[in-house]
């Protein structure tokens, strides 16, 4: 059902996201995936997806709580890969403690990454979902 399909999944470095990155390409999916920080276990996971399932897999390190981040984010995917047919907004963050201590600017960060960054990437893709 995934063979020949392309998805972007965003924060799939780790967690939730790379799991569901390895289940899609273990279906034969090509797979675009965004990550925060480290570069070399990004690199890392491109090769063992790609080697293990016959996959192509790139990552990109992007924020996707700026908006023109993620627009320029969408260009670079759909020029490299052709088309996106499968968009998993899944990066999110934790700033575990309890809202006494929570500063007003962590507040801010769990939002932009966790909510606002949904709307970013959705937007930046919806001309091409729909075609146009």
């Amino acid at each position: 059902m995934l063979s020949g399909k392309t998805a972007l999944i965003t924060g799939a470095s780790r967690g939730i996201g790379k799991g569901i990155a390895e289940v899609f390409a273990k279906n034969g999916c090509n797979i675009a995936f965004t990550f925060a920080s480290s570069v070399e276990k990004a690199r890392a996971f491109e090769a063992e997806l790609s080697e293990k399932y016959g996959v192509t897999v790139k990552g990109y390190q992007s924020n996707a709580a700026d908006f023109k981040q993620s627009e320029t984010l969408a260009e670079q995917v759909i020029s490299e890969f052709g088309k996106v047919d499968i968009l998993i907004n899944n990066a999110g963050i934790t700033r575990d403690g309890l809202m006494l201590r929570m500063s007003e600017e962590q507040w801010d960060e769990v939002i932009n990454t966790n909510l606002k960054s949904a709307f970013n990437l959705t937007k930046s893709f919806l001309r091409h979902f729909l075609g146009k």
